[in-house]
């Protein structure tokens, strides 16, 4: 299960503007923000997967394995040269991250690929951003709503991966879904 929050950081220098602001971030200011982020979130990278010691363990009284991730795609826009341009990242969200089983590897598995999905989906933003660029766009709004269009895409396709793959219970559908997302994320590469 995968839970996200969209949101820009408010917090920057007067060159940078916010395009929307959804997000449950921890007030953080000057230097003392990049430690606290490090030490609340996790920045999406090929080399460091998930682990279960980034979770909080949790006692549930259900039966069965349960895990939630939490992801923040996080969208800093600034104009250069008279067009928008921006830095997204794909962040786990450690605190509100949590599991019930921290020995489930096929349930670490699930959820890892709920981050690499979060991850396909910074890319299908940064692509269409660079059309837009090229196109010369300076409307700041058509930004706003193509980010608004790929994140509503992001969410429909994560329901999808947990209906289909029944949360990771159905191995067959799990590894075809970690398939589909690895090719994806092998076919857009921006970076």
């Amino acid at each position: 299960m995968v839970k996200v929050v969209f949101g820009m950081n408010s917090r920057l220098p007067k060159l940078y503007w916010v395009f929307f602001f959804i997000t449950l971030g921890i007030p953080a200011y000057g230097q003392l923000e990049e430690s606290i982020e490090a030490d609340v979130m996790i920045e999406w990278s090929e080399s460091r997967p998930l682990e279960w010691k980034d979770y909080t363990y949790r006692r549930i009284r259900l039966k069965g394995s349960m895990a939630l991730t939490m992801v923040k795609h996080s969208v800093k826009g600034y104009m250069r040269n008279g067009l928008p341009e921006f830095e997204i990242k794909v962040l786990f969200r450690k605190p509100h991250s949590w599991t019930s089983d921290t020995t489930n590897l096929e349930l670490l598995g699930h959820e890892q690929l709920h981050f690499d999905i979060a991850e396909l989906y910074r890319r299908k933003i940064e692509q269409e951003i660079i059309k837009l660029q090229q196109k010369q766009e300076k409307n700041a709004t058509v930004y706003k709503a193509e980010i608004k269009r790929i994140l509503a895409e992001f969410n429909a396709y994560s329901r999808r991966y947990d209906r289909e793959s029944n949360h990771g219970k159905h191995k067959s559908e799990q590894a075809r879904w970690k398939q589909e997302v690895l090719n994806s994320l092998k076919g857009i590469q921006i970076n």
